[in-house]
């Protein structure tokens, strides 16, 4: 048996776009995203990358991020619903517009909590 799929969580270093967030608070994150992952898949993956993206009001963004992945097969795929509700949880605690779930090598953007509720 093959785990065909991978499902990971891109954790920002940034609050509020521009703004460092505490080196606690990013562990605090990326250590809450393995739980999760590990919970859900049995076991995750981590690694550092750089994440960038152009700001209209802050034109080049770059920052740090921890991608943390799991794979997973096809009945792993229905606990998608909860990975990307605990991206939406991050993205409301830091203040981002929308955090990154990877799916299958495609990128989902999830808005903050408050703006999934009120959608």
């Amino acid at each position: 048996m093959g785990l065909k799929h991978k499902i990971g969580v891109v954790i920002p270093s940034t609050v509020n776009v521009s703004e460092a967030a505490s080196s606690e608070e990013v562990a605090k994150w990326v250590r809450a995203a393995k739980v999760k992952l590990a919970g859900l898949f049995g076991g995750f993956t981590s690694y550092s990358a750089v994440g960038g993206w152009l700001s209209p009001t802050h034109g080049l963004v770059e920052e740090p991020v921890v991608i943390v992945s799991s794979n997973t097969d096809e009945t792993g795929l229905k606990r998608l619903p909860e990975v990307k509700a605990f991206a939406a949880e991050l993205a409301a605690e830091l203040g981002q517009e929308a955090v990154g779930v990877e799916v299958d090598h495609t990128l989902h953007f999830v808005p903050p909590l408050a703006a999934t509720v009120a959608a």
